[in-house]
């Protein structure tokens, strides 16, 4: 069994570009299709998210302005790995449970 790990960006204002990963257990062998599959409808026009709605970390290493900054991230890819999980939670309650359960605050 594979773990995945879910790999994406922020980009800025100046379009600085801050990549990022988050590494899932994955005890079903969900493939990469699948969890695409399952991600993608609930982004932001299939892209986009906020990371405090997912419980995931901002990537913002700059001093964040929100007068020209803005929240969204970009989903890149989902990958298998070998790495150990950094996430506490498995892909599929990430990927099945709604948004505002995920937040760990």
């Amino acid at each position: 069994m594979k773990d995945l790990r879910l790999n994406y960006r922020y980009r800025d204002a100046d379009n600085y570009k801050q990549f990022g990963s988050v590494v899932f257990s994955n005890p079903f062998s969900l493939s990469i299709e699948e969890a695409n599959d399952l991600l993608l409808p609930k982004l932001i026009s299939e892209e986009f998210f906020v990371p405090d709605d997912w419980g995931l970390a901002r990537l913002h290493s700059s001093p964040y302005n929100p007068a020209v900054d803005h929240e969204w991230h970009e989903f890149k890819s989902f990958e298998f790995t070998d790495k150990e999980p950094t996430y506490p939670r498995s892909i599929e309650i990430f990927l099945f449970i709604s948004k505002k359960d995920l937040k760990f605050n």
